[in-house]
């Protein structure tokens, strides 16, 4: 895909790169838009003389250019980093466990493999780099490890949840 991407800007088909490239995200955009509160105010009653002296279509103008001073934040989120996180969240409680029974520690097993194979997806779409994500996989690795024989603790994925939420 990222040929076929690379192949379309070389011959300036700059939307048809777009929408290939667009293929390869996974994630949630939240947009918040703010009034800044310092200026906005004051802009509202520097209209209300205009409104007094019947100058209402200057007033809109006015108001409306104070409306276009609106910040909008933008914020990514993906999704395989989502998902790993929630996997996590729910292998927390078995790790925490050193009593599981077989089926918890399959259960378990299936987790921490999950948000391994999510955390690769993340990596495969461009949410960060190899070396981001090398630190994710090696704690992936030593929790697996410390529970392999049914072993469990508390705080083991402390580690790896600070990592993501670095990152992400």
């Amino acid at each position: 895909m990222t040929d076929e991407a690379l192949d379309a800007l070389k011959h300036g088909e700059v939307q048809q790169a777009r929408h290939v490239l667009a293929l390869l995200a996974s994630e949630i955009v939240i947009a918040v838009t703010n009034i800044p509160l310092a200026s906005y105010p004051a802009a509202v009653k520097s209209v209300v003389p205009l409104i007094d002296q019947g100058k209402i279509e200057e007033a809109k103008a006015a108001l409306q250019a104070a409306l276009s001073t609106l910040v909008e934040t933008r914020s990514v989120h993906p999704l395989p980093a989502l998902r790993a996180r929630l996997l996590l969240k729910r292998a927390e409680t078995l790790v925490e466990d050193s009593q599981r029974s077989e089926a918890s520690n399959e259960r378990l097993e299936t987790f921490l493999n999950e948000a391994r194979q999510q955390l690769e997806m993340a990596e495969l779409l461009g949410y960060g780099k190899k070396k981001d994500f090398e630190p994710l996989y090696a704690e992936l690795r030593k929790v697996k490890q410390k529970t392999a024989g049914g072993g469990g603790g508390k705080g083991w994925l402390d580690e790896i949840k600070a990592k993501l939420s670095k990152l992400f």
